[in-house]
Formats: C-alpha cells, structure tokens, sequence
C-alpha cells in the first residue's frame, strides 16, 4: 500500500477514535472527521463509502493485531489460563479502538475475533464436534475480557484469574484438552 494512503487512513482513523472519546458514533459525521484529520471529505470518501466501512476496517484491523500477536489459538486447548492472560493483554494493546467503541460494535469485534480464532483452531484439526463447545468457551473469554478493558487493573487482575480458572475447568471438563 502506498505509504500516502497508509497516512491519510491512519489520519482518519485517529480523527475518529478522538471523536469517538467526545461523542457518540450516531453524532459524528464525515465532515467533522475531514476537519479532523485535515483532508477534504472527498478524500475520505476515495478511502471509505461511509463510517460503517471505516468501522469495520477499523474492526477487521484489531482483529488481525490481536490474533497476530497471540501465541495460537490452539493454545486454548493445551493452557486456557495462559490463553485467557495472553488475550486480555493483547485486548489492552488496541484499546485506541477498543476503549473507544460502542456496545453494539464490540459485541460484533467480539464475535468476529471468535470466529477468527475458532477459524485457526478448525486448521489444527480438532473434532469438528467440538467447535460449538470451543466457541461457546470463546465467547465467554471475549465477553469477560473486554468487559475488564476498562475496569481498575487490580480488580481486573482478579476476575482474569477467576475467568481463566473457569475457562481451564470448562476446556478440561468437556475433554477438549488434548
């Protein structure tokens, strides 16, 4: 990608995460995210149809960072409390989207990221019986961990700990561990 291209939607996407700390999504618009990031809408609208566009961008980009930077899925399996910390410290390092975002986006980041995971564990072979379980456990570990994304780090740090002892008991209670 153009490294010009890189910038302008870099520009864009911290015009709108500062909006996003000062107001609603539903009151921002494209003009006041150009004027922002110092382009013209025209430009904005050369790089996203609309703010759902940009949003999902944003969305697929966290994803991608958070699944990157994980040790693999698959370490779900074989240690769930490592995963479950692994995870909710990679959550901490996109907080500029995250810390950000409305409920109903995070509620759809959380399943995409599920799905993304469950998509990494589906290539290590497990039993395809077993998804639905995994993905019910995943759902749970996302939900718990973002909730945390904002809460003080002592008491975050103690409902880590009991949310990877229930993820540890769940994945070895239905046999999922190897």
């Amino acid at each position: 990608m153009d490294i010009r291209v890189k910038k302008t939607k870099r520009a864009i996407q911290k015009a709108f995460v500062a909006l996003l700390r000062e107001k609603p999504i539903e009151k921002i618009t494209v003009k006041e995210i150009a004027e922002r990031a110092e382009i013209n809408k025209t430009t904005f609208y050369s790089h996203y149809e609309t703010l759902d566009a940009l949003t999902a961008e944003m969305e697929r980009q966290t994803v991608q960072l958070v699944c990157d930077n994980m040790g693999g899925a698959q370490q779900l399996l074989d240690t769930p409390e490592a995963f479950v910390r692994e995870m909710f410290a990679n959550l901490q390092q996109a907080t500029d989207y995250l810390g950000v975002v409305p409920a109903s986006a995070m509620n759809r980041f959380t399943q995409h990221l599920r799905d993304a995971i469950l998509e990494q564990i589906k290539l290590a072979n497990m039993e395809p019986s077993q998804y639905e379980n995994v993905g019910a456990i995943l759902i749970f570990v996302m939900n718990g961990l973002s909730g945390l994304l904002n809460t003080d780090a002592k008491l975050a740090q103690k409902q880590i700990d009991v949310i990877a002892a229930v993820v540890a008991n769940g994945v070895h209670g239905l046999h999922l561990s190897h």
